[in-house]
């Protein structure tokens, strides 16, 4: 009869292989995931002083950053329309609203032409958008209002 093996009674150590970081934002991000967002707002206060960091904060534009699935799904909409020979902007402010906007339309079109923009650089984000609005297409039934059923999309999607 064979011998059994004996199982070490202590843990074993795992050596975990950890790429450095090679940007700001990576030291930044793993900054946050370890400390929290006060913790490094603190530590930059400690070191820079207040005023400086209220002077940093104030420096930065008050439009928070789009990201790109935002981008992706106005350019879906953009897409959809197209499909329906409707204009995009249009359909935009039907969808968000005019907001107190004088020119609502004006505004749409901006923020599409920079989702536009922006995909003209992300491949995967543009198929992203094109894949969005053909499923669009292909879930609204033959007898629903183009601009009704993405109206109820969008609100779908749009977080709370």
């Amino acid at each position: 009869m064979p011998k059994k093996k004996k199982t070490p009674k202590r843990p074993v150590k795992l050596q975990v292989l950890a790429k450095k970081p090679e940007t700001v934002e990576d030291l930044v991000v793993t900054a946050l995931d370890k400390g929290g967002l006060k913790e490094v707002v603190q530590i930059l206060r400690d070191w820079h002083g207040f005023k400086e960091v209220r002077n940093a904060v104030t420096e930065l534009t008050t439009r928070d950053p789009v990201d790109r699935f935002t981008h992706a799904r106005r350019h879906a909409v953009e897409i959809y329309a197209k499909q329906h020979g409707l204009t995009p902007a249009n359909l935009m402010v039907d969808i968000v609203g005019r907001q107190g906007r004088v020119d609502a339309k004006g505004a749409e079109r901006y923020k599409l032409r920079k989702a536009r923009e922006f995909l003209e650089n992300d491949e995967r984000a543009f198929t992203g958008a094109k894949a969005l609005a053909s499923h669009w297409e292909e879930n609204r039934s033959k007898d629903r209002d183009p601009t009704a059923y993405i109206k109820e999309v969008h609100r779908k999607l749009s977080p709370p």
